[in-house]
């Protein structure tokens, strides 16, 4: 995903966008993966683009004339 990001020129979003986790001390870590983050959010766009996709090109692959024999 750092290769997509790069080509989309969306890497400040990876580097700006963080989850902050409460310890159960009250103090606090910075997550860089995981819920609430830039790559969770780029990981569901991606498999939203995989979704939309296959179905499409499985749809396009079955309907298209002479596909068949």
């Amino acid at each position: 995903m750092p290769i997509l990001a790069k080509k989309t020129e969306k890497t400040g979003y990876i580097e700006h966008c963080q989850a902050v986790r409460l310890d159960a001390d009250g103090g606090t870590s910075e997550e860089i993966t995981g819920p609430g983050t830039a790559w969770m959010e780029l990981a569901e766009a991606l498999h939203r683009v995989i979704g939309i996709g296959a179905p499409a090109v499985t749809t396009w692959l079955r309907t298209r004339p002479g596909g068949r024999r």
